[in-house]
């Protein structure tokens, strides 16, 4: 794998997204920080895909686009599973949308004006809970925007993130007995947590996209 320093610089001339310094991205955007430089913004997508190729490691140091609050990739909640060896091993997700992974600001080619994009998306959240844990993790689910439960183990919810990042942020209240199935209807993405390898290959063939 690829020290800090060489997995920024392969970074390089993709971040070239020419935001003014003052600008602040509150909209679940990630910036990168090497030494002196920062690179970004990037959306989750482009990060779970820097981190899936080794670009990103658990000691890079990240923050919200526009804030200063840098801390190391694996202990940022929505990203800390992918870092997690055993974790990962049971979470698995349907691929991102290509346009989803670029650059999120700027007039440049193979860039996306953010304005575009929706602040929040749609959420259907599925829980089978057979631990301890269900108050936690219904606590957790509210805690995330606006939210209702429509069902026992359901939960529509509208909210800030992608469904990795949600699985990430509320697996950590689960237990290995507990199972967890978050569908992003607006950007048509969905994520699992320990439905065991067969079901996972199941959902992957029945969950496309419209041609």
């Amino acid at each position: 794998m690829q020290n800090s320093a060489d997995q920024i610089d392969d970074m390089a001339p993709e971040a070239q997204a020419d935001v003014p310094e003052d600008r602040v991205l509150a909209d679940g955007h990630w910036s990168l920080k090497h030494g002196d430089e920062i690179y970004g913004p990037y959306t989750f997508e482009a990060m779970e895909t820097y981190i899936a190729e080794g670009r990103v490691a658990g000691h890079s140091v990240i923050a919200p686009s526009g804030t200063e609050d840098w801390t190391e990739a694996k202990d940022v909640a929505m990203f800390a599973g992918f870092f997690d060896e055993e974790k990962s091993k049971v979470t698995a997700s349907t691929p991102s949308h290509p346009q989803d992974r670029r650059t999120v600001y700027g007039p440049k080619k193979g860039q996306v004006d953010r304005r575009k994009r929706p602040d929040t998306s749609n959420f259907l959240i599925i829980t089978d809970v057979k631990s301890r844990h269900g108050a936690t993790l219904e606590q957790s689910i509210m805690s995330l925007g606006a939210a209702l439960k429509v069902a026992n183990n359901a939960w529509v919810v509208n909210c800030k993130g992608t469904a990795p990042g949600l699985l990430n942020q509320l697996s950590k209240v689960l237990s290995s007995q507990d199972g967890l199935f978050i569908a992003d209807a607006t950007r048509d993405r969905t994520a699992w947590y320990n439905f065991g390898p067969e079901t996972d290959a199941k959902i992957r063939r029945v969950w496309r996209r419209p041609v």
